[in-house]
């Protein structure tokens, strides 16, 4: 069942200089900017100073993911981008995502499936789980779902006896994936696999690729090149794969999230290893969730209690003299800060850095604990800060990646949306087009309306440089 969002009538963005204004997307309410891009905490300060609570809470910047599909389409043009809910199920988020109609959705449970459907169509819908059982198949195909990524023969059987023309991916684990738990058939049970996808007539279509998380620019390439093989392999035994999955394509960025010429450098590499293994007929596809929406949503927290102690029993170091603190937010491990169980490493800072402690910015040791006070409950655990007061806000930037779920016990904070006025036109725009009861023929929607794959937030030039678009893009 999808926990769904409250219409954010709400908990609407607070009005704000005379040429904001407050529009409706979906149901969601979303504040509309004068000029161009906005920093988002300048955006949660006015939230925090204007919306009467200290509950914790999101802003996001929705320009934020069309600038970020537009840095993939200009750099990574050979590899279809997909996106898992489980990423970040905010429902304005998937709205946006389902107007680029290049985008394509990976779902692992019933709740992912149902949000998903809501905002896209079904044939874009790749049900991918690593407990595939008989009745999310029989789900997915009654959603209309019709394609799935099996990993044994067994599975394979199931999505036949439950569609007959549902499209599979083979999931093949690699010797070198870094996953935490194996995904896929092995190499040594492939070929097995194969021949018996060949003996039951599958309609096997492609194989699916996850590497882990921790996997590097050299794991990629190795794999791309393994992906060479498996195909040769499988067309000896009559099977036609003609798509592969790279799974969770991690693409490095700054240390602030920003694209940089390692980012460039890592795509320009991926294209180039793809374009020299394989002809036009074979589709690439990578889930870039993380990438997506990392910098997209900014979260606050408040402190909600404080504590003065030696700083060596904060940082375990006999030679921390002096005093440090400990503090507690309200939010924490079994909420948004689920997300270090992903790799993730949330840092905070003071909303209001600006401000000082009775006159003082002297910096303190100090760690931040979550609501429930377990051993297991800490947001940060290592922090330098000017001390902080109880009920002062801490910023916490980069907190896009599994922060929202579909569903969860615990209450997930509201999101306040904003955009610029300039890149909201063309979203609205985009969003009209994609929900016209008969668009344009010749309208290409996944892109800026017009064909092709031009920025859909700023005039520029399609075929523009990749140095010129490091420079630009560091705002991101």
């Amino acid at each position: 069942m999808v926990r769904r969002r409250l219409p954010s009538s709400t908990y609407y963005t607070p009005a704000g200089e005379s040429e904001w204004s407050r529009e409706t997307f979906g149901e969601q309410s979303v504040a509309v900017l004068s000029g161009g891009y906005r920093n988002p905490i300048e955006m949660a300060r006015h939230v925090a100073a204007r919306c009467g609570s200290h509950q914790p809470f999101f802003v996001m910047d929705v320009a934020a993911i069309e600038r970020r599909l537009e840095v993939l389409r200009s750099t990574l043009p050979l590899i279809r981008p997909n996106y898992s809910i489980a990423c970040n199920a905010d429902p304005v988020l998937a709205r946006v995502l389902s107007n680029n109609l290049d985008v394509n959705f990976e779902v692992a449970t019933s709740g992912e499936l149902e949000l998903t459907c809501l905002h896209s169509e079904p044939s874009r819908i790749i049900f991918c789980s690593q407990l595939l059982t008989r009745k999310g198949i029989k789900n997915a195909v009654q959603a209309g779902c019709g394609t799935f990524v099996v990993e044994n023969e067994k599975q394979m059987n199931d999505v036949m006896n439950a569609s007959a023309d549902a499209q599979m991916f083979l999931a093949v684990c690699l010797p070198y994936s870094s996953g935490e738990v194996p995904f896929g058939c092995s190499i040594d049970e492939l070929v097995e696999i194969l021949d018996m996808a060949h003996l039951l007539g599958a309609n096997l279509t492609g194989i699916y690729l996850e590497l882990g998380v921790r996997a590097t620019l050299d794991d990629y390439i190795t794999a791309i090149h393994d992906a060479r093989s498996i195909i040769d392999t499988a067309s000896t035994k009559f099977l036609d794969l003609r798509h592969i999955s790279l799974g969770n394509l991690v693409i490095p960025t700054g240390t602030d999230g920003s694209v940089n010429n390692n980012s460039i450098s890592f795509c320009e590499t991926i294209n180039r290893a793809v374009s020299e293994l394989f002809d036009d007929h074979i589709d690439f596809s990578a889930n870039i969730g993380r990438f997506l929406v990392t910098n997209a949503f900014t979260l606050c927290t408040n402190v909600i209690g404080k504590r003065a102690l030696n700083a060596k029993y904060i940082t375990n170091d006999d030679f921390d003299d002096g005093v440090g603190y400990l503090y507690q937010t309200n939010d924490g491990i079994y909420g948004s800060f689920g997300c270090k169980l992903m790799d993730i490493n949330p840092q905070c800072k003071p909303l209001n850095g600006e401000e000082t402690f009775d006159g003082s910015n002297q910096l303190y040791l100090g760690a931040v604990l979550g609501p429930i006070l377990d051993g297991c409950d800490v947001a940060q655990r290592l922090t330098r800060c000017r001390q902080l007061r109880v009920g002062e806000w801490l910023v916490w930037e980069k907190m896009g990646a599994f922060t929202i779920p579909v569903d969860g016990e615990h209450h997930v904070p509201p999101v306040y949306y904003y955009s610029g006025k300039e890149c909201w036109q063309k979203l609205i725009h985009k969003d009209e087009q994609r929900r016209s009861p008969s668009p344009s023929v010749n309208d290409d929607i996944g892109s800026d309306g017009e064909g092709g794959y031009a920025s859909s937030c700023e005039d520029q030039d399609a075929e523009m440089m990749l140095e010129p678009l490091v420079e630009d893009l560091n705002e991101f």
